[in-house]
């Protein structure tokens, strides 16, 4: 089945008759009978079946419907992509992000983007760090953000800037009177925090230790955004990567939190394909919050 031929499978088993399809194909009936015989012939099978002067479609011609759907879609969104790269119109950047860098950064750096390029829309996927690995490698998005590291075969990984990890608690908290959290800080009170076996989680596990302390897991969670919105609540106190504290919770003080552990922010891309401009210019904007967000916790620790 060529492409023109599916064009008209298509239509005639989403209109549900021939002359609908063949008014939305702009021809005639008698066309869009003759190259639908043309395709069963092709197939060698039915796709129309005829009951009581009707026609209906064939449970092999619904068995191929799906897939029809997922192709046309595909079809018509090249055909806007390269509609758009004629015109220098409109643009997409395809970004997936895991944890507040989906949440804090890419938002924070999204805004004065948007401002600057109007006409370029931005699609942007929240996943776990693997699967924004997998997404890159597969070419589904032009680039990831991952606080964690993660390494596929054909991905080019650069570090863009850091994060770490700092403690929260509800404001009022008597944690809140101290200049920084220490691991033995924390022993009397609930600890929002996360899973021992996450990237995150080790890291603190490894903190703790090096501090003569273990990490006591009151409620495990595997994002910052969550653990806040549980401190936000009065369900405890946790530690979280400081980008957090950029996502509009209110209700919470944070401290820094020794010994320190930084969160490198990496950038992911397809190693054998080069960043678009409109691309680039996203990860300029993100550059330029991760200097100001980094200028802010120095002066902080002041």
């Amino acid at each position: 089945m060529n492409a023109r031929q599916l064009e008209i499978f298509h239509a005639v088993m989403r209109s549900g008759t021939i002359t609908g399809a063949a008014s939305f194909l702009g021809i005639s009936q008698p066309a869009v009978s003759k190259a639908m015989r043309a395709i069963e012939r092709d197939l060698g099978f039915r796709l129309l079946r005829p009951i009581k002067g009707r026609l209906y479609p064939t449970p092999e011609a619904q068995r191929l419907l799906p897939d029809a759907d997922r192709i046309m879609s595909e079809l018509s969104a090249f055909e806007r992509l390269t509609g758009e790269v004629k015109t220098g119109g409109a643009a997409l950047v395809r970004v997936v992000a895991s944890s507040s860098s989906a949440t804090a950064l890419l938002p924070a750096a999204a805004a004065p983007f948007q401002k600057a390029n109007p006409a370029v829309r931005i699609s942007s996927h929240l996943l776990p760090a693997r699967e924004v690995a997998e997404a890159v490698a597969a070419g589904e998005a032009d680039f990831g953000l991952t606080l964690s590291p993660v390494q596929l075969p054909g991905l080019t990984v650069r570090t863009l800037g850091a994060a770490e990890m700092v403690f929260i608690a509800p404001l009022g908290h008597p944690l809140l009177e101290r200049e920084t959290i220490t691991p033995d800080d924390l022993a009397p009170h609930p600890l929002i925090s996360f899973g021992r076996e996450t990237h995150f989680g080790q890291l603190l596990d490894q903190a703790f230790e090096s501090a003569g302390a273990r990490r006591q897991i009151g409620l495990q969670v595997t994002m910052s955004l969550v653990a806040a919105c549980y401190v936000q609540r009065g369900l405890g106190v946790a530690l979280v990567d400081s980008f957090a504290l950029n996502s509009g919770l209110a209700g919470l003080g944070w401290r820094t939190f020794t010994p320190t552990v930084v969160l490198p922010v990496t950038l992911m891309s397809q190693g054998n394909h080069l960043l678009s401009r409109h691309a680039n210019g996203l990860v300029s904007s993100i550059e330029k919050v991760l200097q100001g967000w980094t200028r802010s916790m120095r002066k902080s620790r002041r």
